[in-house]
């Protein structure tokens, strides 16, 4: 049985790749930790890690773009996308050397605290995750993208499924404004002999 979602009625989106040149034969497989309790399937063009201790498991990574300028020191940040996958306890980026823990979550804000500098952080800087929140160096280095839109969870939002096998895109090129979630140029950077963004 499949897990990919084949989309056959309503709106046609422009795609999300406009060149495949090689995928990872036989997919990956997706950690489900690290999803929050709301999320019910994975977008085409997530970007996903793989892990260096596990051949073939891969992690998500979650990335943000701030909609408002704010201090650093505030407690709330409004962001987008609506869907993002951030979770309460992670550590995210936010300016310079500086990251806060995500105490609260909601579609479009994110609650910190433990912020640990004064910094103004401007309208559209993306912010992603990290290790601790003594780090600016992201927690996970992109390595491809999810080809397919994939459930996460059956029936309802508590039913989290096992075994989260997806194609993955490794060589090609993307349409960067339909990529579900935003690309940091570190990632960009990291990709930048297999990917082109367009």
């Amino acid at each position: 049985m499949s897990l990919q979602i084949i989309k056959e009625t309503g709106v046609v989106y422009d795609p999300v790749f406009l060149k495949i040149l090689e995928d990872i034969p036989g997919g990956v497989t997706i950690r489900t930790n690290r999803f929050p309790t709301t999320t019910k399937e994975l977008k085409k063009g997530t970007l996903l890690s793989a892990d260096a201790t596990s051949l073939g498991l891969y992690d998500i990574i979650k990335t943000v773009k701030l909609t408002a300028a704010a201090e650093s020191d505030v407690t709330i940040m409004q962001i987008e996308p609506t869907d993002h996958l951030f979770k309460v306890g992670e550590f995210i980026h936010i300016f310079g050397a500086s990251a806060g823990t995500i105490a609260r979550v909601s579609t479009t804000a994110l609650a910190l605290s433990g912020v640990q500098a004064h910094l103004v952080t401007p309208t559209g800087t993306v912010l992603y995750e990290t290790a601790t929140i003594a780090t600016s160096v992201a927690l996970h280095a992109a390595d491809a993208f999810l080809r397919n839109n994939i459930e996460v969870r059956r029936g309802g939002v508590e039913t989290l499924l096992d075994n989260l096998f997806a194609g993955a895109v490794v060589r090609g090129t993307v349409d960067e404004s339909e990529l579900p979630y935003f690309v940091t140029s570190t990632d960009k950077t990291a990709l930048t002999a297999r990917i082109r963004f367009a």
